[in-house]
């Protein structure tokens, strides 16, 4: 897809800069670094980071940023905080390279170095890893359909710099893999950000296709005639009143082919949501464009899996449809067979949601042989109502498998917080 904000570049090894370029210095500020770690940096910029601590310039808040001036290789150096080290988690990290990422911007820059010993020091694993998804989330800009802007660098290279030659270069798999998922992220988001105009249910088809051709995925894309002779009811009478008709994508990854186990992912893809006759309000309708981001984050998953090439097998399902109003329309009191044989009368045709995830998660225990089986859903406002941006809720029937999502959750600061599905 199209441009969208400023890409960061990792390279290491070079031992000196040219002159103008500015020096990141990230640094657990409580306890005091080591006074051996602060005369190694301090060595290549003339004392820089010992007088910014010296005068409290950095404080202990994540991600406060500190400048200063030399007249050496580095003409510019900028001490960035990573607050107390006890209770430094990889969230932080990104936290401190994101506004690190965007004073770069703001400055329009176009390289830096980065003294990575101040991250290799703190007792997050993999510190590198997470400085290197900071800065490129932060990067990101939906400037798909915009002019470029001038005064914003399109590209920045960042010099990892030690006082250990081999150390940069030992790194370098942590930071490749770091920008992989941030790559795979930043994908995910510019699909959701697309209008519905733009990303309709046959414009993402195509683009899983196109997913697929670069990836090497299997992709198979099901049309409104196969839909029909499946029975998948639910997914058609959502879409029937759009000009462009429902489809269920599938796109399978196999990183893993002696083994079993597969897990299977439903996304939501309603690229556009008016609700249908059970109009919805017209405050906040142009964000409905979002109801896509379940199947866009699936798709997300499926390219972060095979350019980090994980050991597992996947296949991603995406109902894609667009809820409109028109004289195809379904109404309130129609009367649906679903792909399982239960009949579902519509009170309210907004509800969409559950009528294209029920078809897909039908098809997915009949077709796909799941050995867990997650539906990822922009479903109900409900949940923002309850659990703000803090949270996204989870719903299960397998504790061993919520447990899991949930410390993946708290890993990534992805929280998830369980909310009941009891037969009440």
């Amino acid at each position: 897809m199209a441009h969208n904000g400023t890409v960061f570049e990792f390279g290491g090894g070079q031992k000196t800069a040219s002159r103008g370029k500015v020096l990141i210095v990230p640094l657990v500020i409580k306890p005091p670094p080591p006074m051996q770690m602060l005369a190694q940096v301090d060595h290549i910029c003339d004392d820089a980071i010992s007088e910014l601590l010296d005068a409290g310039a950095l404080g202990e808040k994540v991600g406060r940023l500190a400048h200063t001036t030399r007249s050496g290789n580095y003409r510019r150096i900028l001490a960035v905080s990573l607050g107390e080290g006890q209770r430094l988690e990889p969230h932080h990290v990104r936290e401190a390279a994101a506004r690190t990422a965007e004073w770069l911007i703001d400055e329009g820059l176009s390289a830096a170095g980065v003294w990575i010993d101040g991250l290799l020091a703190c007792r997050v694993a993999e510190a590198t890893r997470e400085w290197a998804i900071g800065m490129a989330l932060a990067g990101y800009r939906f400037d798909a359909h915009k002019r470029p802007d001038k005064k914003k660098p399109a590209k920045i290279n960042m010099i990892l710099r030690s006082r250990e030659a081999n150390r940069a270069s030992r790194v370098q798999t942590q930071v490749r893999d770091g920008l992989r998922l941030a790559e795979a992220i930043n994908y995910t988001r510019q699909l959701a950000q697309q209008p519905g105009n733009i990303i309709h249910p046959a414009a993402l088809a195509a683009e899983a296709r196109k997913l697929a051709r670069q990836h090497k995925l299997k992709c198979t894309v099901i049309e409104s005639p196969k839909l029909k002779q499946l029975g998948m009811n639910g997914l058609l009478s959502v879409g029937q009143g759009a000009t462009h008709a429902s489809r269920l994508i599938q796109l399978g990854y196999r990183g893993a082919p002696g083994s079993h186990h597969r897990t299977v992912l439903v996304g939501k893809a309603l690229t556009f949501d008016t609700g249908g006759y059970s109009i919805k309000p017209s405050a906040g309708l142009a964000g409905l464009k979002f109801d896509k981001t379940g199947g866009c984050t699936v798709m997300g998953i499926l390219k972060a899996a095979a350019l980090l090439k994980l050991k597992c097998n996947i296949t991603g399902l995406v109902a894609a449809a667009e809820n409109m109003v028109s004289r195809d329309a379904y109404r309130p009191g129609d009367i649906i067979r679903m792909m399982n044989g239960k009949t579902v009368e519509v009170t309210n045709t907004d509800a969409e949601g559950r009528l294209v995830l029920a078809d897909a998660l039908t098809y997915a225990q009949k077709h796909c042989k799941p050995t867990s089986l997650i539906d990822i859903a922009t479903l109900t406002g409900g949940v923002r109502v309850a659990l703000g941006t803090f949270a996204a809720g989870i719903m299960s029937n397998n504790d061993e498998l919520c447990g899991q999502l949930g410390e993946c959750g708290r890993r990534t600061r992805e929280r998830l917080w369980r909310l009941p599905l009891w037969d009440d």
